[in-house]
């Protein structure tokens, strides 16, 4: 059994520099010849594992210097080299006789020195290698170790050690300033260098002079640096110059790390001219230190000292931080465990792969863009625990409005109450557990009108004191300057920010020093957070008041007692004909005790509307007209009118108590006709449709005098209670709109019908309800636009899904 994928890479070597168009005949047959006489030696691939001394950790395939204390001295590293035979190979036959004797080679002995032979059995052997870089210039270097088999040169190198090099060029003057003067720029042509950023840097200027060209020119500006267990921190720009110029641009950086800087010109770009660009590229580097770099604000009315220090040259302090998100705590509320198919998920050592779908629900007062946000699991896809980790937001009506999974995005969602579905995997069902209750946040930005500014102090009890307000100041090498960051002040906190939600922002501390820049953002800054306290506690305003004090303690205690059985009653379930029996004896006994009391009778309402196991559809809508027809007459409706018709002190405490009395009863009487108006449009639309089925058994004298019972009888009734209720409230409201559109259809008027519920469903701002989307579709039906209802329903399914997609 020989590995064809290792056969042409050593074959090629046998090409001579001169050969050209040698064909793939050629080359297989070459490889065949290598095969051939590699029948004798056993097939075997090498693994290599690499450590530098001392360290166990991290294990590397190769080795790689990028750092400037990392070239400064000289560096051993331990190779392990482990032959990896086929599976099922015998050890009597193939690992125990296996044995090579491998010769070291180094592509430059002056910087990477080697041991110069390794005896390898099939158990592996290690063996060391010294880099040396501190005599190689700066820039890029690239060299090799190989390992050629002694008893067979001719099968070339059967394993290579890659060592790759980057050694910057240090920044010794002060200020700290590296120039690259005249470098010369053909299209495709790419210019790197590689610095060493000062200890103290927090920013980057950088300018770019361009001359030596007539038509127009583009670059590409490109830096990395790379950090320990973080993801590279890179900056690009392009940068397009019509004629010979300068541009500034600045960019963050992080002291102590190298810095690869990379110019290069479009291949497209200066393409039909024979011209070179030159380039004169500048780096300035600029730096405040501070002692936090994230700042958190505890919720109290301490400010956080910050230290701040330019370690590198003068700079300009002028502190300025905002708060512009907020992230509320969510809990699930609802866990479910499951089990996925054995066919695609289970694992080849029998572990079965378990689900845990957490559900949250959020409600945004009105549209924003929102970002869920789970610490423990975002941004980790390699090094999480966990096989996914997906997300989708609903609404009500299981109609998805985002989707995302370990990288959250923002997305914009319209005012309403939302399902967040968080699906996880793994095989463990302990870890699961673990995570039903977790913490997930809500991310939200801010409108410009919400945005908080923080304010800084240079004394710590300037928030409270309100004096030694800080501005700007310039900071000198070598001298320390505190500054005081105050919380914010607590009536601009958003007013949807409940307790232990995080406000979020930015904080920056420099200034750029380049002419052109100025105005722009700051060239860096950090996070700033705000933990929002609970809300002050509310005095009882109506502790003292007169109507409270006068009434007798007997007389409280019956009200309160009234009370709590009102509670009772709404309590109540009615899912079943026993729940719905114990409702309608309590419910009568309420009555008889309190019987023009309006609460009590508006919640017998609305159990009567809750209740959906009933056989007779008419009987029900007739209770229900009863019902309202009580708390209506329960209320007394010239003296509610005489209210309203004066303004009442908003300074006095009592008259605001009666203020709110007052509307909660115009409310109830609101609801009443407007349940009462739903009630008798459904008994005449199922008296009609009886009316209907006489018809077509007994003739039309039965039709007629059915519509003539209409006519005289409910269509009066109905008339009389909306006439009622517009006394009251705007009946073409969202809440109340619907009745408008059955009057209009009563009267024939289809199409003042169809333009109510259209305004209707636009000022909704909750998810779209159904019913409006099918009373739509029946009065098109009824207009005769199929075209339109044909469109409708296809919508339908995409507003009001069945079920969720899967995951």
């Amino acid at each position: 059994m020989f590995d064809l994928g290792f056969c042409p890479l050593p074959s090629v070597k046998c090409i001579n520099s001169c050969d050209c168009g040698v064909n793939l005949d050629d080359l297989l047959h070459r490889a065949h010849e290598y095969m051939q006489q590699c029948r004798s030696i056993p097939c075997v691939c090498y693994e290599i594992k690499i450590n530098q001394c001392g360290k166990a950790t991290p294990t590397l395939r190769g080795i790689y210097l990028r750092e400037a204390i990392a070239c400064q001295q000289p560096t051993e590293w331990t190779v392990q080299v482990e032959p990896r035979f086929h599976e099922g190979a015998s050890n009597l036959e193939e690992l125990v006789p296996f044995e090579e004797c491998i010769e070291l080679h180094s592509s430059e002995k002056a910087v990477v020195r080697t041991p110069e032979y390794l005896l390898l059995t099939h158990n592996g052997r290690s063996f060391n290698i010294v880099v040396d870089p501190t005599k190689l210039s700066h820039g890029l270097h690239y060299f090799e170790v190989c390992g050629i088999d002694c008893k067979a040169p001719w099968r070339g190198a059967v394993f290579r050690i890659p060592i790759t090099i980057t050694k910057p060029m240090s920044v010794n003057n002060r200020p700290p300033i590296v120039s690259f003067p005249k470098l010369s720029f053909l299209p495709g042509h790419i210019e790197r260098r590689y610095i060493e950023v000062p200890y103290g840097a927090s920013w980057v200027e950088a300018n770019m002079l361009t001359s030596g060209f007539d038509t127009t020119r583009r670059f590409f500006v490109d830096t990395v640096q790379i950090c320990p267990l973080q993801r590279p921190i890179k900056w690009e720009s392009v940068v397009t110059f019509s004629s010979p110029a300068a541009k500034s641009f600045a960019f963050p950086v992080v002291g102590g790390q190298t810095m690869e800087l990379a110019v290069a010109q479009f291949w497209s770009s200066g393409i039909g001219s024979h011209e070179t660009t030159v380039v004169d590229f500048e780096v300035v580097f600029h730096g405040i230190d501070i002692n936090k770099e994230e700042i958190m604000l505890d919720g109290s009315e301490a400010p956080v000292r910050i230290d701040v220090e330019a370690l590198l040259a003068s700079e300009k302090l002028k502190p300025a931080a905002m708060l512009n998100n907020i992230r509320v705590p969510y809990r699930p509320v609802d866990a479910k465990l499951g089990i996925l198919t054995d066919k695609r998920d289970k694992l080849p050592s029998g572990k079965q792969t378990l689900t845990l779908t957490l559900t949250y629900r959020f409600k945004l007062e009105n549209a924003a863009k929102v970002k869920p946000q789970i610490p423990l699991l975002n941004n980790r896809i390699y090094d999480n625990k966990f096989e996914s980790q997906f997300y989708m937001i609903s609404d009500a009506n299981k109609r998805v409005y985002a989707m995302g999974d370990v990288y959250p995005k923002s997305t914009k969602l319209p005012k309403g109450e939302y399902n967040l579905q968080l699906y996880l995997r793994h095989d463990n069902v302990q870890y699961l557990e673990k995570m039903k209750q977790l913490v997930l946040f809500i991310e939200r930005k801010l409108d410009d009108k919400d945005v908080i500014w923080l304010n800084f102090f240079s004394e710590p009890d300037g928030p409270v004191m309100g004096n030694g307000a800080y501005e700007s100041s310039t900071l000198v090498p070598g001298k320390k300057e505190a500054i005081y960051l105050g919380p914010p002040v607590k009536d601009k906190l958003p007013k949807n920010a409940p307790q232990g939600s995080v406000l979020l922002g930015s904080i920056s501390y420099g200034k750029l020093s380049s002419v052109r820049q100025e105005g722009g953002n700051p060239p860096v800054s950090y996070q700033v957070s705000y933990v929002v306290p609970p809300s002050k506690v509310e005095e009882d305003k109506g502790k003292n008041s007169s109507s409270t004090s006068s009434k007798a303690v007997s007389e409280r205690i019956e009200e309160e007692v009234r009370d709590a059985k009102i509670r009772v009653l709404g309590s109540l379930k009615q899912d079943n004909d026993e729940e719905c029996l114990e409702w309608k004896t309590l419910s009568s006994s309420l009555k008889s005790d309190y019987p023009r009391y309006t609460p009590l009778l508006a919640k017998i309402l609305e159990g009567l509307l809750s209740q959906s196991n009933f056989e007779d559809k008419v009987h029900h809508d007739e209770e229900v007209v009863d019902a309202a027809n009580e708390v209506i007459d329960s209320i007394d409706r010239d003296e509610l009118a005489r209210f309203f018709s004066v303004k009442s002190d908003p300074e006095d405490e009592e008259a605001q108590a009666i203020k709110k009395k007052m509307e909660t009863t115009r409310d109830q009487l609101a609801e009443a006709l407007y349940q009462k108006g739903l009630a008798l449009a459904d008994i005449e639309s199922l008296k009609g449709e009886k009316a209907q089925i006489l018809a077509a058994t007994e003739g039309t004298k039965v039709e007629e005098r059915t519509d003539t019972q209409s006519v005289t009888g409910q269509s009066d009734l109905f008339e009389e209670n909306f006439k009622e209720l517009q006394k009251w409230v705007d009946v073409k409201s969202s809440k109340y709109g619907t009745l408008t559109v059955l009057r209009e259809r009563r009267h024939g008027r289809h199409g003042t019908a169809l333009k109510v519920l259209n305004d209707m469903i636009q000022e909704e701002g909750d998810p779209p309800k159904k019913k409006f989307y099918e009373l739509k579709l029946s009065l098109l039906d009824e207009i005769g636009w199929s075209h339109l209802a044909t469109y409708e329903r296809q919508w339908m399914h995409v507003r009001f899904p069945k079920g969720f997609p899967l995951f």
